[in-house]
């Protein structure tokens, strides 16, 4: 059984901090409430009471073709008016006339004459559009990453659910700010909405995602935010309540009930005075399509690179189905593991020194990381040795360090007023968080020996450090993405 959970959420950070971090749980107290559906059917967090309808929102200029899309259901009870109830939850509030002193006018903001950005069903050469820009993301982030971090540290992310939660920021964002934005997410030009493609190649067999905002009272959001918000991501905003202590159980209670109790928490204080949070969140739970032995989990030696090796509980078969193939160019073993629904673990273990990892990593460009994942996907299965430690990482990152690495200074002065009217919205902080379990059936090693296979058969053995991509092999994208430095025993 593998799974994975994975909560990006801003949190208080210096700005200098970009490594990769241990991040804590934090204990929240229990809150149930009943389940609304949510992105492609999913269930979402709910907040305490009834939130607005959707239906109060303004509609888009170029309605949404939901056949293939399904948005969340209103729940019953709905609030009776627009604006910010009791409970926080947001509706779209009445626009202000003035901006500053009064009787100063609002300045326009750029698009907001022009029809809302149409976002019907997606053709199949815009999804495709889309899944090479994920895929080219994913290496790019992943390589910011590697760089910011330490040769040693284990690495993990999810290229889609970071994508999804900079591309609802892309809803708000205007001019320059929009177009760097998109670069960034390596969107080729002239691209039409990516939002519905998104949440199509989201839609992955047991794959949960949600999102959610919360926001300053007198952050005036724009109704047309709202209103993308809410069918393209299943968000609906809710209003801080100035309570610190009360808006930060909120915050962390939404992370626990978005990851189904995994997580209990995330935030442990508030950003300072903060003006917007943007939190999502994805769950994966897959099996192995060829179930693995815990009798068969031993304990064998991880080589760590000026280090001893380190005896870690790894899962092992004598004829283990794998796609796998040796690339003499890269000087790489790529191995293809199948999960249910449409998924593959896809490891890449380089030869030669133990440092390799490192040159691998820097070598690969989109269209060699991209090529060799589709060649992994084609390529067939074979009784192979096989020798995977179990992986169990927990690890968070700061979004925006990595995105000013990406393109120096692009939320310093963004221009964000598609999503809120009034003073500039300030992204104050993103944090992102990966979970990742994947063992044989959630059980111990049964004990610790050796074993030895002979050399004359087919064999991959990823007991040194190795990249891994969890890939979802019908939408040709990555759900997840890492790297196994330094194994846990």
């Amino acid at each position: 059984m593998a799974t994975v959970t994975m909560v990006p959420t801003p949190e208080a950070s210096p700005r200098e901090a970009k490594l990769l971090r241990q991040h804590p749980t934090l204990p929240v107290p229990p809150h149930p409430a009943p389940e609304p559906t949510g992105v492609a059917g999913a269930p979402v967090p709910p907040v305490p009471t009834a939130p607005a309808r959707p239906e109060d929102l303004p509609a888009l200029d170029a309605p949404l073709n939901t056949t293939d899309l399904p948005g969340p259901t209103a729940p019953e009870g709905a609030a009776e008016e627009l604006g910010t109830g009791a409970n926080g939850t947001t509706a779209a509030p009445a626009p202000p006339t003035t901006q500053g002193p009064p009787g100063t006018s609002a300045p326009p903001c750029p698009e907001d004459e022009e029809p809302a950005e149409a976002c019907g069903t997606p053709t199949g050469e815009e999804r495709a559009a889309v899944a090479e820009a994920l895929g080219t993301f994913a290496l790019r982030f992943y390589q910011h990453m590697a760089e910011a971090a330490q040769p040693d540290t284990n690495l993990l992310f999810s290229p889609i659910n970071v994508a999804m939660g900079l591309s609802h920021l892309l809803l708000g964002a205007r001019g320059e700010t929009r177009e760097r934005l998109a670069a960034v997410l390596a969107y080729p030009p002239g691209l039409p909405c990516v939002h519905g493609a998104l949440r199509q190649l989201a839609s992955a067999p047991g794959f949960f995602s949600a999102a959610q905002i919360f926001h300053h009272p007198e952050l005036h959001l724009q109704p047309r935010f709202l209103n993308a918000s809410w069918h393209l991501y299943g968000a609906r905003p809710r209003a801080l309540s100035g309570n610190e202590s009360l808006d930060l159980l909120h915050v962390n209670e939404w992370v626990r009930e978005a990851s189904r109790g995994l997580l209990l928490g995330l935030l442990p204080v508030l950003p300072p005075q903060p003006q917007l949070l943007l939190l999502s969140a994805v769950h994966l739970r897959a099996a192995w399509r060829t179930p693995l032995e815990a009798k068969q989990t031993v304990l064998l030696p991880f080589l760590r690179p000026g280090r001893p090796p380190r005896l870690v509980p790894t899962m092992t078969s004598k004829k283990y189905p794998v796609g796998s193939f040796t690339d003499p160019h890269l000087q790489v073993q790529v191995g293809r593991l199948e999960l249910s629904g449409g998924l593959s673990l896809v490891v890449l273990v380089p030869r030669g020194p133990l440092g390799a990892l490192r040159t691998l990593e820097q070598s690969l460009d989109p269209p060699t990381f991209l090529g060799l994942l589709r060649r992994a996907a084609q390529t067939p299965l074979q009784a192979t040795a096989l020798a995977l430690p179990r992986l169990r990482l927990d690890l968070a990152l700061d979004v925006v360090a990595l995105v000013h690495d990406m393109d120096f200074g692009l939320f310093l002065d963004a221009e964000l007023c598609g999503l809120a009217r009034g003073p500039a919205v300030v992204v104050d902080a993103a944090r992102h968080r990966a979970v990742l379990v994947l063992d044989e059936a959630g059980v111990e090693a049964a004990g610790a020996m050796a074993t030895s296979v002979a050399r004359t058969v087919l064999l991959l053995e990823a007991l040194r450090p190795f990249l891994f991509v969890l890939w979802h092999d019908a939408g040709d994208i990555p759900l997840f993405m890492g790297r196994l430095s330094d194994p846990q025993p």
